[in-house]
């Protein structure tokens, strides 16, 4: 245990200052159509309550609360996603809820996972003036876990009935594959510091976490309600607030390209429908100029009025 947590404070050591020699880069996401920052590397130091559902369990498991101590790191990749290395020690015990048996048992975990998180909200990064105004860290945001790991464990079975043999396995270590899944939120403290409060249940290949099976029993599982202490000690600091001048007006180029922008520029480069207006000589102006124009058509055609006005005789034919 001793040399384990020695490689570990090695190892951790060791990315702190590798990524602690980067400078942050701002990139863009054609996926996510928005600019970002990757990083920083985070590392993280949690306490856990344990929950335990087998086959000593009926429901929730409320009866096999137990603690746990997890540590790990993890860095940002892409908008929205964040990737993780996780190890946790913990206790997972319970009593058994059908009281004829008189059935407890007690386990030592040791886990390992491989974890991924998709946060529903994300910080702002701003690419021009006029666009939202830069915010890279946001209150709260909701995020999803999901992973793989490894779990190896130490089971205990204790029962005071031996008239009723019980299905089990000799006491001792066994590994088992495990899928954790969970929802979580995250609270920005400073720049730099972070709290985190999930609850991941895992998804076990196993049926012996418990040292006890029984004829067409499921696999076991548990989960962690977790608190997390997260810190980034490459991150930037928090900059001064200082009493500048206004910016000057802007007159250049509106953000960036995308598919966005290139369709408002499409739909306003787009020839403007235009009205038919009639010539100088077909307008009227306040009713004069219709006038003017019937007295000269009378003027124009007096025969043509006087052929309009003369009747018109009916032709007889001959009899």
């Amino acid at each position: 245990m001793r040399k384990f947590i020695t490689v570990l404070s090695i190892f951790i050591l060791t990315l702190s200052v590798s990524f602690a020699q980067f400078k942050r880069q701002r990139e863009y996401s054609g996926f996510f159509d928005t600019y970002y920052y990757r990083g920083p590397i985070t590392f993280t130091l949690g306490g856990a309550l344990t929950t335990y559902r087998g086959d000593l369990t009926d429901g929730l498991g409320l009866k096999g609360l137990s603690y746990g101590f997890s540590a790990g790191a993890n860095y940002k990749v892409w908008p929205h996603m964040v990737f993780g290395a996780e190890f946790t020690y913990m206790n997972l015990q319970s009593t058994d809820f059908n009281t004829t048996r008189n059935l407890s048992f007690k386990t030592t975990g040791y886990e390992f996972q491989i974890y991924g998180r998709l946060y529903l909200i994300d910080e702002i990064v701003r690419v021009a003036p006029d666009r939202k105004k830069e915010s890279q860290y946001t209150f709260c945001k909701p995020y999803i876990h999901y992973g793989i790991g490894a779990l190896m464990f130490s089971p205990t079975l204790n029962y005071n009935n031996p008239s009723a043999p019980i299905p089990s396995i000799p006491g001792g270590s066994s590994i088992a594959m495990v899928i954790p899944a969970g929802l979580g939120l995250q609270f920005t403290i400073t720049q730099r510091s972070s709290l985190c409060v999930e609850y991941v249940y895992r998804f076990t290949t196993t049926d012996y976490l418990d040292n006890l099976t029984f004829p067409g029993s499921k696999k076991d599982g548990y989960g962690l309600m977790q608190a997390k202490f997260q810190f980034a000690p490459t991150a930037p600091k928090r900059r001064k607030k200082y009493s500048l001048p206004p910016p000057a007006q802007y007159d250049g180029a509106k953000g960036t390209e995308t598919w966005k922008t290139r369709k408002q520029q499409n739909q306003n480069s787009r020839p403007q429908k235009e009205e038919y207006q009639l010539p100088d000589q077909y307008q009227n102006q306040d009713g004069e100029n219709q006038g003017d124009e019937n007295q000269n058509l009378d003027e124009q055609n007096p025969d043509d009025q006087n052929q309009q006005e003369q009747p018109i005789e009916e032709e007889v034919a001959p009899e």
